[in-house]
């Protein structure tokens, strides 16, 4: 089962309150998508963007897709979003969510590898060598 798949179970589950709802619709208008259920792949991309802006968590970026999924959004549009990589770090949505619980819209770091880190951190050193 894929990850979009899992999301889709997972949705049919679940039950927003009022106050989610209306967040929800807040990132629609913004991202100006009027049918989710019609979303394009630049709609998903305005919505992405919106959700960015906004630094939006985990949880919400979850409960978002979940309601997305509830409301319609097509199949290629979600694993099209499930698959991206906002911040461009190698790290899809899906991952960042599911696999790291990390920022979907912030690059995470943790892939430098520990030479890369002791090089960094040994730049920011003064030393004075004495002959």
């Amino acid at each position: 089962m894929t990850q979009a798949q899992e999301l889709v179970k997972f949705a049919q589950e679940q039950n927003f309150d009022e106050r989610y709802l209306e967040y929800f619709g807040d990132v629609w208008r913004e991202a100006e998508v009027e049918d989710i259920s019609k979303m394009t792949m630049k709609d998903a991309e305005r919505t992405m963007q919106v959700l960015s802006d906004s630094e939006a968590s985990v949880e919400f970026v979850k409960a978002w897709l979940l309601q997305a999924i509830q409301q319609g959004m097509p199949s290629q549009v979600l694993e099209y979003i499930m698959q991206s990589d906002i911040d461009g770090d190698g790290r899809t949505l899906a991952q960042k969510i599911f696999q790291d619980g990390t920022d979907p819209f912030e690059a995470d770091t943790s892939g430098v590898s520990a030479a890369q880190k002791y090089f960094d951190n040994s730049q920011d050193q003064d030393f004075e060598l004495e002959i």
